[in-house]
């Protein structure tokens, strides 16, 4: 994060007064699903401004954390509020089966692929939506998405239903990816995607900080159009690799280092193939990625 961010998240901290948004980017929660487990589940109780806007401290942050931690585990969001309240249940709950077997998972993606196979797409929109009003993106593409795409390709003829599904997800995160586009003068990744434009997405959604993430590759003199913009504001280049680069694509890699920019990559292992020492090449999870982003972002200079 830039450091104009970063003071002012420290002292939001200090006085023990951390706003919504802050919330969500840090925890990597959405908004939406703050309110819900606030307004439906009763799992929060933030402060409020005089003008009625949602106060968080590091208390309720904690809380934050552990409702993930028991979420990523398998508890169904409606039990949450039990294990919260009674520790002695807390320490004795055992959860062996893996999350995608515990929650709304199994049943939601058997009822997708029904979905799917009856063309019934708003059904799968409102799956979709039910998922994230309760969960982070993170833990619907683990649990909900990434099982459908797995059984859709694991049966040839079901192809057709994996295209149309990869479809009504890009629609959906190309339209709340929107919403992530840094204001103003504000700095922020690019995502640049090397293949398709879903994973690009996906990834978006699960860092939930401001950033910009293309819907297509760029030919090299369009990359350097919209590189010499994002150079102004400051900001990074994270290439989201789906499948090898090609050629054009091998020598695009660098530019953005060139411009005195922030450039990594992520996705495919690209250890084979020469970069650019000033290019980092990431690895892990999606959820995992925040974290390094924000350390290669500390070199950022503030416009």
């Amino acid at each position: 994060m830039s450091e104009s961010t970063s003071r002012v998240q420290v002292a939001d901290r200090q006085a023990g007064s951390i706003s919504i948004q802050h919330v969500s980017m840090h925890c990597g929660i959405p908004a939406v699903t703050l309110r819900a487990w606030e307004r439906r589940y009763g799992l929060l109780t933030p402060a409020r401004t005089d003008k009625g806007h949602r106060r968080y401290s590091e208390v309720d942050i904690a809380c934050i954390e552990q409702i993930q931690h028991w979420l990523e585990r398998g508890v169904p969001i409606s039990q949450v509020a039990g294990l919260l309240a009674d520790s002695a249940a807390a320490n004795g709950a055992v959860w062996e089966q893996g999350a995608e077997q515990q929650g709304p998972w199994r049943g939601a993606v058997t009822d997708a692929i029904c979905a799917l196979e009856s063309l019934n797409t708003r059904r799968l929109e409102q799956l979709l939506n039910g998922l994230l009003n309760d969960y982070s993106h993170a833990l619907v593409l683990d649990h909900f998405c990434d099982p459908v795409r797995a059984r859709l390709a694991d049966t040839s003829a079901l192809g057709g239903w994996l295209t149309l599904f990869d479809g009504v997800l890009q629609a959906k995160w190309s339209s709340r990816a929107l919403s992530l586009a840094p204001r103003g003068g504000e700095a922020g990744w690019l995502l640049v995607p090397v293949g398709r434009a879903l994973p690009a997405l996906e990834l978006a959604m699960v860092l939930n900080r401001p950033l910009w993430c293309l819907g297509a590759p760029l030919v090299t003199v369009e990359l350097r159009s919209v590189l010499k913009s994002l150079a102004q504001r400051a900001g990074g280049v994270l290439w989201v690799v789906d499948r090898w680069p090609t050629a054009a694509q091998r020598q695009q890699i660098g530019i953005a280092s060139g411009c005195g920019l922030s450039e990594a990559c992520w996705g495919l292992d690209l250890s084979q193939m020469t970069l650019p020492q000033e290019v980092a090449q990431l690895g892990g999870r999606r959820q995992g990625l925040a974290s390094e982003l924000d350390r290669l972002q500390q070199s950022w200079s503030t416009p």
